[in-house]
């Protein structure tokens, strides 16, 4: 990147975790108001603003000081209801889309949460004011593997269940891990620009939210080229492109799952083939950028 995007990069880096740390003090001084039964709803209406405000803020702070865009059509979704929000992992990059796309106009979103960020400043705020569920990625010594994996599915059930009283929309990344090319090679997968899927998490999900509806809501996050958060962040990789569909959360059989899952990824992979042709040829600078 050239000297001026470098300087983007910092400005909006440290623009964005100064608005992270301004609302998670914030939620601090409010999060006792969660422990009290009465004022459980309050903070939970409060909490949510506040989630939506920063998101606002971090969006102006990209698209004004780095120059990072994407172009989606407008999406809106129901408050008032669950959902289950699925996207291929390309880049750090893509939480900030995808709570753009899904929490400017519907429900907050909730991540699957590494233990170890409990104990992150903010980050661990964040994770309690919110009830993100938190899933263990390390096995204790004695600890069945197994044993561990049923834990994680029964903790992403419960969090799942739980946006039937508290309406939110649960993220999965179905790949479990972002796309490089030296995960891809290793893989061995059938999908050029996707990892092989995951069903367990997404599974639990469905099981636990499929008899009160809600939408499952299909995001296929597409970058004209390979590139790391901070040239995201510099403005460096062009507008990304957003797709998206929905499909009712009781038409996917949760036996079916995976299956269902690999179709998605098929139709997802050719369509990134797409977009990310279609990018390169509007816009042949990006390739000079790579080499």
């Amino acid at each position: 990147m050239t000297f001026p995007r470098h300087a983007r990069a910092a400005a909006c880096l440290a623009a964005i975790s100064l608005n992270l740390v301004f609302w998670g003090l914030l939620l601090l001084l409010l999060l006792p108001a969660k422990a009290v039964r009465r004022t459980r709803p309050w903070f939970r209406r409060v909490s949510h603003r506040i989630y939506r405000a920063a998101v606002r803020v971090d969006n102006a702070l990209l698209r004004h000081i780095s120059g990072a865009s994407w172009n989606v059509e407008e999406l809106t979704l129901d408050h008032a209801r669950p959902h289950i929000v699925l996207a291929n992992h390309r880049s750090w990059a893509d939480i900030l889309i995808v709570q753009s796309v899904v929490a400017s106009r519907g429900p907050i979103l909730k991540f699957l949460c590494k233990r170890e960020l409990l104990y992150v400043p903010i980050f661990g705020l964040i994770i309690l004011a919110f009830d993100f569920p938190v899933l263990r990625r390390r096995s204790r010594r004695g600890t069945d593997p197994m044993n561990r994996r049923e834990d994680d599915r029964r903790r992403v059930r419960d969090a799942a269940a739980a946006l039937i009283d508290s309406p939110a929309a649960i993220l999965s990344f179905a790949e479990g891990t972002r796309f490089t090319r030296a995960r891809h090679e290793a893989a061995n997968g059938p999908y050029d620009q996707l990892l092989p899927p995951r069903a367990g998490g997404l599974a639990a999900m469905i099981e636990a939210l499929a008899p009160v509806g809600g939408l499952l809501v299909d995001l296929t996050l597409a970058y004209s080229r390979d590139l790391s958060f901070w040239e995201f962040l510099g403005g460096a990789g062009g507008p990304a492109e957003v797709r998206w569909e929905t499909v009712p959360i009781a038409d996917v059989e949760p036996e079916g799952v995976q299956d269902w899952l690999n179709g998605c990824w098929r139709r997802k992979d050719a369509q990134l083939r797409s977009l990310i042709l279609m990018d390169r040829d509007s816009n042949p600078h990006n390739l000079s950028e790579m080499e």
